[in-house]
């Protein structure tokens, strides 16, 4: 025998065959799916409508006590409505050149709606004008805007109300020139 042959064995049989190296990207990419919908359906989604389930009451138990019905009564849809038409007013900052013309309806489970809002006309259509004056230009192109002129108008019209006799206020009409 040569010195050559038993010093070094043939490269093949020296190394072990090696796994591929694609093996572990093909199991990620078919296991982390498969594990991703097991922990949606089995785990979040169970979670979440057990999350909503607790915080909702029981439609029974709304209608047993006293506190729930007052509950119950608070969810109630308004049924009421009074209607502000052509409500006009100058834009702040716009030097008379730009105005809006808005036409709402606040609505409210109060059954004396009409009266409060006929007897509180002048002071309401004051309030109006006044928060619709302060918008500029600016604030009513930001989104949203819309959203926050009605929350300004319910509460500013609670507020000169001293009560919470709106609830909710929906526009018909809201154009700026």
């Amino acid at each position: 025998m040569s010195k050559e042959d038993s010093e070094a064995p043939p490269a093949e049989a020296a190394a072990p065959k090696a796994a591929s190296p694609w093996l572990p990207v093909i199991a990620v990419i078919v296991v982390m799916p498969l594990v991703s919908f097991a922990m949606t359906q089995y785990v979040l989604i169970p979670h979440i409508q057990s999350t909503v389930a607790a915080q909702k009451p029981a439609e029974g138990d709304a209608k047993a006590t006293p506190e729930g019905k007052a509950d119950a009564d608070k969810t109630a849809k308004p049924s009421f409505s009074y209607n502000f038409d052509d409500v006009v007013v100058n834009l702040s900052g716009a030097m008379g050149t730009k105005y809006l013309k808005a036409s709402f309806s606040v609505l409210s489970s109060n059954k004396d709606l009409q009266k409060i809002m006929t007897d509180n006309k002048s002071q309401l259509l004051d309030v109006a004008l006044n928060v619709l004056s302060s918008k500029s230009m600016t604030d009513l192109e930001a989104p949203g805007s819309k959203n926050l002129v009605r929350n300004d108008l319910i509460t500013n019209f609670n507020q000169a109300l001293s009560s919470e006799v709106v609830e909710q206020l929906y526009f018909s009409e809201f154009v700026i020139q």
